[in-house]
């Protein structure tokens, strides 16, 4: 399983994490429609016919696929005007409401089953009491919430130091509850704290 925030809440990593075996556990986005009108989730999809349907019965059929990979389904203009329901449905000056499918859009689906399935709440609330504590102490105490060096081979030595230093305080701790002497491990992470390592890696350059 992987634990993600809303901003990898997307088909086509949902379709490439389930491919690989892999269940994405994402988590509850709020609706995007406009306050007073229907959401997407009120129009019934009908798998079979490929369509949509919405709140006062009316079809929406399919029309194209964009470039981005969305399937786009449009309502008649004409049955929508004589809609009871068109101020709550759509602002266009035509009439038609318009929904899109992404073509990978079961792949979604079967995301939002896993967010849903008993356990997994409290899966994701481990998140913030780690990888998010992870990513607070290298920005707060390893120089992380700015860019400091030039380059993409440099930034990732540092990256890489970085989350070793980070990986010796954890595996200190450790054996400090095991009883080990930790003396020495201490030792080492004040050198690196200091930065004496960093330097010595970054000479070459």
């Amino acid at each position: 399983m992987v634990v993600a925030d809303a901003g990898y809440k997307t088909p086509a990593i949902a379709h490439q994490l389930l491919e690989d075996g892999i269940q994405p556990l994402f988590p509850y986005t709020r609706p995007k429609t406009k306050e007073g009108f229907f959401g997407k989730h009120e129009f019934a999809y009908d798998e079979y016919y490929d369509c949509y349907i919405c709140p006062g019965a009316h079809i929406l059929t399919y029309s194209t696929t964009n470039r981005s990979g969305y399937k786009e389904y449009k309502s008649c203009g004409e049955h929508c005007a004589e809609c009871q329901y068109l101020s709550k449905c759509t602002e266009s000056k035509d009439h038609v409401k318009m929904i899109t499918r992404h073509v990978w859009e079961e792949y979604m689906e079967v995301a939002e089953d896993i967010r849903h399935t008993i356990g997994n709440r409290q899966i994701y609330q481990l998140r913030k009491e780690t990888i998010e504590r992870i990513f607070g102490t290298a920005k707060e105490q390893h120089g992380f919430r700015y860019t400091q060096y030039v380059g993409k081979a440099r930034m990732e030595m540092k990256a890489g130091l970085t989350f070793a230093c980070m990986n010796l305080k954890k595996l200190a701790k450790i054996l400090e509850k095991r009883g080990w002497n930790t003396v020495r491990f201490l030792l080492i992470l004040k050198k690196i704290k200091r930065k004496e390592v960093l330097k010595e890696k970054w000479c070459w350059a």
